[in-house]
This record gives structure tokens, C-alpha cells and sequence, in this order.
């Protein structure tokens, strides 16, 4: 993606946003009043990975499997790690598989 110039603000949403399940509330908060496009985009991702975690994961969870429980969640963090450290080194990393789905779901049309 096309590099900017990041502010202290949207990098601070951006590592907050991947801050447990309520991080990217908090960030969504603080990216408010700049709206920078780095913030934003990493709210998103991190927002996607929660609702993935709670969708998908209630259907793992149906399994009685320890093993598939352990490899969805070894799975999620693994995506989680991915997008966090594209957080921290400036770059707009898109999650595998999910990335560009979740970007295009979560962005407002305006007229």
C-alpha cells in the first residue's frame, strides 16, 4: 500500500487496536478527531480479527476436539502477530485471507 506520513495519534490507534477485544473501540476513539488512514486501517484489521475470533470460534468450540480448539487459536494468533508487528514498523501489512474482505466490509461509501 501506499506510504504517508503517520501521526504519533495514528500509530497510537494502531498498536491499541490490536489491545485485547476492546482495543479497537478505544482506538477507534482516539483516531477520531485525525482520522488517519493508518489508524483506520489497522482499527479494521484488528476489529475483523475479534469478530473472527468470536464467530469462528464459537463453531470450534462445538468440536470436541482440544486439538482443533488449540490450532484456532494458535491460528488467530499467529494473524495476530502478523498485524501487530505491521503496527509497529509502519507498514500496511493486509491479513492473509481475510484482509481485503475485511477492509471492503468495514469502509463507509460516502455520497
Amino acid at each position: 500500500m501506499k506510504e504517508h506520513n503517520i501521526s504519533k495519534d495514528g500509530k497510537l490507534a494502531a498498536i491499541i487496536a490490536h489491545l485485547t477485544f476492546i482495543g479497537p473501540i478505544i482506538a477507534w476513539f482516539i483516531n477520531q478527531e485525525e482520522k488517519d488512514p493508518f489508524g483506520s486501517f489497522y482499527i479494521k484489521q484488528s476489529f475483523g480479527l475479534v469478530c473472527l475470533y468470536f464467530l469462528l470460534g464459537s463453531l470450534v468450540a462445538m468440536i470436541p476436539n482440544m486439538y482443533a480448539f488449540i490450532g484456532f487459536n494458535l491460528f488467530l494468533f499467529i494473524l495476530w502477530i502478523y498485524s501487530f508487528s505491521g503496527a509497529i514498523s509502519n507498514e500496511y501489512k493486509l491479513l492473509p485471507l481475510i484482509g481485503n474482505f475485511i477492509q471492503k466490509a468495514l469502509t463507509s461509501k460516502k455520497k
